[in-house]
């Protein structure tokens, strides 16, 4: 299994039945994918209470399994992800935070009515539950983080949050990738950009001191 997900906006409010493939393709947008996490700037659409459960399609029901996954109105998100912008401002930086409006932007051309990502891959990797739990303490601490965050000057990434979003804790936002913070876009389009390579400045060099100073 590649333990990928999926964002997208679409008609369907759960994920696809075996069978509503062509449908879910013909009535969704731009699909967006990323491996082992679920990028910040896609967290930063959705809240705890937009977790759901699916029943994973298995061959044999015994290994069947409820899974979590995260679903929203695509406007609802879309003010979710306007009304943290400000707060990410300072801890993303300039470049960074041109991506996250980009984002919004991407999000508000959509005219689907749902913002769905497809999580099963991500879910099986733990025990049953235990990635919905560790789902829901992320989002609420992302919730905190952004509300605390205009007071304090400083972005606090919980462990919770962090391991989610695929970047270390306590995480420097501002020297991670836009693939990381974004996701990629499935399309013929590649977005996002990646960011420009920083340049390391070299050490200045110390001039030698005569050979007879011995301080």
């Amino acid at each position: 299994m590649s333990n990928r997900v999926y964002l997208c906006c679409t008609d369907f409010s759960t994920p696809p039945a075996e069978g509503d493939w062509h449908a879910f393709g013909e009535r969704s947008g731009t699909e967006y994918e990323a491996a082992y996490c679920i990028p910040l700037y896609w967290l930063c659409l959705f809240g705890a209470e937009d977790i759901r459960l699916a029943r994973t399609q298995a061959e044999d029901d015994e290994e069947a399994r409820d899974y979590a996954y995260l679903v929203c109105e695509r406007q609802a998100g879309l003010a979710r992800l306007q009304a943290r912008a400000a707060a990410l401002q300072g801890p993303l930086g300039l470049e960074r935070h041109a991506l996250y409006l980009e984002w919004i932007e991407r999000i508000a051309r959509e005219s689907f009515s749902h913002v769905l990502v497809r999580t099963e891959e991500l879910d099986a990797m733990d025990e049953e539950g235990q990635f919905q739990q560790e789902l829901r303490t992320a989002l609420m601490d992302l919730d905190v983080a952004c509300n605390t965050v205009i007071v304090t000057g400083e972005l606090v990434v919980s462990p919770a949050l962090a391991n989610l979003a695929g970047f270390p804790n306590p995480p420097e936002l501002q020297h991670y990738d836009a693939f990381v913070l974004a996701g990629a876009a499935n399309s013929s389009e590649r977005w996002p950009t990646p960011f420009a390579p920083v340049l390391q400045q070299p050490a200045a060099e110390h001039p030698s001191s005569p050979w007879w100073k011995f301080w």
